[in-house]
């Protein structure tokens, strides 16, 4: 028997209805990566930073992903004797770092039902040695804050108080100043006498009970002492507070100036802009707004980066919405009273060596300066997810001294801004939180990049199962006198083997029955 076949490859119609499948739908995939990337990276945006209970930002959120200190620099002042020497300036030496390692744990969180959460924020600090420059044991002399918070509150007070007044600084306080180690001055405390009787002595009623004083007493471990958050977890408002403690707004600071909004200084609203941000701060009871400065890039992260100016510091000469800050006591730019938070003491909060402030400061002591690079308070956030990638928390503590008069301690004083300590906290994205981002960020470019692969997959299956029919049948167009071969398979007995003849179709047809073997 005789069995004919073409000399060209067998494209079974089956086969071909596979490969036409696979080209729809590798074409259709990517059309649609095209189309719906958007909201896939939105989808993956909102899945990465939604806050719920067991959300993998939560976890994040709840408690620091990596390791934090807390540096304290303090002013050592070299000169206390000569303050009623109007010719001498206060000189003043930078002791530190003084490093702490910090940890901040999300406590008592309460998710309710209005997509908000409910939470307290436990801070705790442990020393660390290898990391400071000095040990907690080493003496610093400064002003002495009790004293000084006394001598402000009676300043409007009549004669024969203020004369009673003295009275009590002439025999448990003689001196302007004190000494004391940094572990008393920071975290210890020590024993004062008007701390120890505050509640009865009248000027200084409004100092919490306490039986010590330091900067930071009571604050280690604490879980009360920065109050109670109420944050925003939806996607419209993420990380918007929205009361501190239980309350919109602070008795720190009236009208606008008082309003309790911002971030609570961690997570931040996604696809910002070049102008500002906002955070509230409980140390200084009122919101903090930090202005665009540029554009960096950290980790290979794009950013943009939010420093302390004119929005934090104008004392409303240039922006006259921030004279509610003021609270009575308006000063050069470059300086935030925080009186009012700080139970009635003169504080006043700068950026370290008053850098960026008015020359009234500087000009008024000798020993500090400032640098941008070791002063600036900034935030860098990636702008698409609201992120911070790099931090440099930087504020100064000051006590203002002025001249009281008929309060023989304070009356020959001269008005100086007095530097006390100030503190940093520094901090950039981690490697592997940087990967996580990155990958996130690279999204949009890796759906597009599939789509058109998919794309071009597709269209590359169907050319190469339709090229050959085209190029046949141009072929045949072409050159119609061409014969098409045939293998004429012929079988003959065993002994004579199987015999392959090459015949052209014409004689195929003429013969076909002398193919027949029987």
């Amino acid at each position: 028997m005789v069995k004919l076949s073409p000399m060209q490859p067998n494209y079974g119609k089956r086969n071909c209805g596979k490969v036409v499948i696979l080209s729809a739908i590798s074409i259709t995939l990517g059309i649609s990566l095209l189309v719906t990337w958007p909201l896939i990276f939105d989808t993956a945006l909102k899945f990465g930073s939604t806050l719920s209970k067991n959300s993998m930002a939560t976890k994040i959120w709840q408690e620091n992903p990596m390791p934090l200190y807390l540096d304290f620099y303090l002013m050592n002042w070299t000169n206390p004797h000569e303050i009623y020497n109007k010719d001498v300036k206060p000189r003043f030496v930078e002791v530190g770092p003084v490093r702490f390692q910090e940890t901040k744990t999300k406590v008592n969180i309460t998710w309710n039902a209005n997509n908000t959460v409910t939470f307290n924020q436990q801070k705790k600090w442990v020393f660390d040695e290898a990391g400071s420059a000095v040990g907690l044991d080493v003496n610093i002399t400064s002003i002495n804050p009790v004293t000084v918070s006394g001598s402000y509150q009676a300043r409007n007070w009549g004669y024969w108080m203020k004369k009673g007044f003295q009275l009590s600084l002439s025999s448990v306080a003689p001196e302007i100043h004190i000494t004391k180690t940094i572990g008393e001055i920071v975290f210890d405390g020590y024993e004062d006498f008007f701390v120890s009787f505050s509640k009865a002595v009248p000027f200084l009623s409004n100092l919490p009970q306490m039986d010590k004083f330091g900067w930071f007493y009571t604050r280690n471990n604490s879980y009360t002492f920065d109050g109670t958050f109420n944050m925003d977890t939806s996607q419209d408002n993420y990380g918007v507070l929205n009361s501190w403690n239980y309350q919109d707004k602070t008795e720190a600071n009236p009208g606008k100036c008082g309003e309790v909004r911002g971030s609570a200084g961690e997570l931040f609203k996604k696809h910002h802009n070049r102008t500002n941000i906002e955070f509230f701060s409980p140390d200084m009871c009122r919101t903090v707004m930090l202005d665009y400065e540029e554009d960096v890039k950290v980790n290979n992260i794009d950013g943009y980066k939010f420093s302390a100016g004119i929005s934090l510091f104008d004392n409303g000469t240039l922006k006259p919405e921030n004279g509610c800050f003021c609270n009575g006591e308006c000063v050069p730019y470059g300086a935030v009273n925080v009186s009012e938070c700080r139970y009635g003491t003169p504080a006043f909060v700068t950026l370290p060596h008053f850098y960026g402030a008015d020359p009234y400061y500087t000009n008024s002591i000798e020993g500090l300066r400032p640098d941008k690079n070791k002063h600036q308070f900034y935030i860098s956030l990636e702008p698409t997810t609201g992120i911070p990638i790099d931090v440099s928390a930087r504020l100064q503590l000051n006590l203002l001294l002025q001249p009281i008069k008929y309060v023989r301690t304070f009356e020959n004083v001269p008005k100086v801004f007095f530097p006390v300590l100030w503190f940093e906290q520094v901090a950039k994205i981690p490697d592997h939180l940087s990967i996580m981002l990155r990958f996130l960020l690279a999204m949009p470019l890796i759906c597009r990049t599939l789509g058109f692969v998919f794309i071009v997959f597709g269209v590359s299956l169907i050319a190469y199962i339709t090229h050959r029919p085209i190029i046949q049948l141009f072929q045949q167009r072409t050159h119609p006198h061409k014969k098409n071969i045939f293998i004429v398979h012929e079988i003959v007995p065993l002994t004579q083997g199987v015999i392959e003849k090459t015949r052209t179709k014409d004689n195929i047809k003429k013969h076909r029955d002398e193919y027949l073997l029987m």
